[in-house]
């Protein structure tokens, strides 16, 4: 039904689609990775609104450190709730990446008004170390500018480009600078990476009382079975919670449509249209 026809009652019930990209991307550049899956969430459940979040400095948040992250995590709810279409509603998140620290961090805050935790393309932490992007940040404090573009390519094999510019880098043909398009992506990279917030493991990252559907492409050599299965541990919930490795996509890919014996797919959005649809019937949808 249309958002005007539907009854009010229901409407409140419905969940709220929040999702974040994944780390390496300005703004605009995120969402449009977010676009299939939006779009496809809206087809299927036109009264199920989409809403795509960012990281600290999208909202100009500076500070390094776990000290700053709880006041990220009140931005976020802001921006959730500054709609009041939203302010309330039931939330399903969806966490790409770098952006399964929102995610599991604004669920953890929220608690039970969150429904579903979709995590991809991330390995999960491991209880009692500290996060991981503390040790991303710490470690390319150590190997520079030229650490952070050599992970950030090995995220997107096959990308001649990325692949071409780097070992250009490497051998000394071409400086970071020489290249606008080089230049900004390692400067949002040291502000999202390097010289970045992350959330205190067990103050913001324990809570999370839905249960999590976590999402391993098998191209992506960071996301085996066993470190996927690690999400049951994060959540009150590991029953209802469950782990889809995805064939035949990488880091980023998993998330984009491609044409598979003539027809245009993708298991991970497939896969969460039929979650939401699980979600909404236990809201009496």
């Amino acid at each position: 039904d249309d958002l005007e026809d539907q009854d009010p009652v229901a409407e409140a019930k419905e969940p709220v689609f929040v999702a974040w990209y994944s780390g390496g991307f300005h703004k605009e550049e995120g969402e449009a990775l977010l676009t299939d899956l939006f779009q496809a969430v809206s087809a299927e459940f036109p009264s199920v609104q989409t809403l795509a979040l960012h990281f600290p400095n999208a909202y100009d948040m500076d500070g390094e450190g776990s000290d700053p992250w709880p006041s990220y995590v009140d931005r976020l709810i802001e921006e959730i709730d500054k709609e009041p279409s939203r302010a309330g509603r039931p939330l399903v998140l969806f966490g790409h990446s770098r952006g399964n620290a929102p995610a599991m961090t604004v669920a953890a805050r929220l608690r039970d008004r969150v429904k579903k935790v979709y995590i991809a393309s991330a390995a999960a932490p491991e209880p009692g170390r500290p996060s991981p992007f503390q040790t991303l940040s710490e470690g390319f404090k150590e190997t520079g500018d030229v650490g952070l573009l050599t992970w950030f390519v090995s995220l997107q094999p096959g990308n001649k480009m990325l692949e071409g510019m780097l070992a250009a880098v490497q051998s000394g043909d071409m400086k970071i600078e020489d290249s606008k398009f080089l230049n900004d992506k390692i400067t949002l990279m040291r502000r999202q990476y390097r010289d970045a917030m992350w959330p205190d493991m067990e103050r913001d990252f324990r809570g999370v009382t839905a249960p999590i559907l976590a999402f391993g492409p098998r191209l992506d050599a960071g996301c085996p079975r066993e470190a996927m299965e690690r999400w049951k541990l994060w959540t009150a919930d590991p029953e209802h919670s469950r782990v889809k490795m995805l064939s035949g996509v990488g880091h980023v890919d998993c998330l984009k449509k491609a044409v598979v014996d003539g027809a245009e797919t993708c298991v991970l959005i497939e896969e969460v249209l039929r979650d939401i649809g699980a979600v909404r019937a236990s809201l009496g949808l």
